[in-house]
């Protein structure tokens, strides 16, 4: 079934086609959100919510662009809420004095995390040190340096998927994007890693 059919019958009450749509988006979503968050848990919580927000709006889809344009909308705008929310819990903790303990569990939680990044099947192929530096330099650009980056570069989207996405011109994305891995460039040279 054609994704405009699969769409219209929602929209007419058919819901538990919406089945459907999350089978087609949900590895591209998700993988988005590891990618954006670099947090298994998190990109999990968001790519629900991306797809609670999909199915709440889903009536409001003009059909202007494509549907996974628009989801890739969605996605971006709760990677970037999710994100807000993280750096808000970070003042909070960082204001808050903490017991030994409560400092312990902390770092226990992000030594669990690094773990398991570290065994994930595309990490057995790329220099961990590397890869966790790269992350981190991409994680120091501006939010939009940043977007463009793990946009093209991490998920491979064309020019024109993450205009729409974005919200840009295809010029201003290659012009952003060419100033992003320029920054990015910069930043891995003086740690030696270029």
């Amino acid at each position: 079934m054609e994704e405009a059919e699969i769409i219209k019958r929602i929209k007419k009450g058919e819901t538990a086609l919406f089945s459907e749509i999350i089978k087609l988006y949900k590895g591209v979503v998700f993988g988005h959100c590891l990618s954006f968050l670099r947090n298994r848990q998190d990109a999990e919580d968001v790519c629900q919510e991306v797809f609670v927000s999909v199915f709440n709006n889903l009536k409001k889809f003009r059909g202007d662009s494509k549907l996974g344009t628009w989801i890739y909308r969605i996605t971006v705008n709760s990677c970037k809420n999710r994100l807000k929310q993280m750096q808000r819990l970070r003042s909070r903790m960082a204001e808050e004095n903490y017991s030994p303990n409560e400092e312990e569990e902390i770092n226990a939680m992000v030594n669990n995390i690094k773990e398991k990044e570290e065994n994930e099947p595309d990490n057995l192929f790329v220099s961990k040190e590397i890869r966790a530096a790269v992350f981190k330099r991409i994680g120091e650009l501006t939010e939009e340096q940043r977007q463009v980056i793990i946009l093209r570069d991490v998920d491979g989207l064309p020019y024109d998927v993450i205009g729409k996405v974005l919200k840009l011109s295809v010029s201003a994305v290659k012009s952003k994007l060419f100033r992003a891995r320029e920054n990015l460039r910069e930043k891995l040279e003086k740690d030696k890693i270029l």
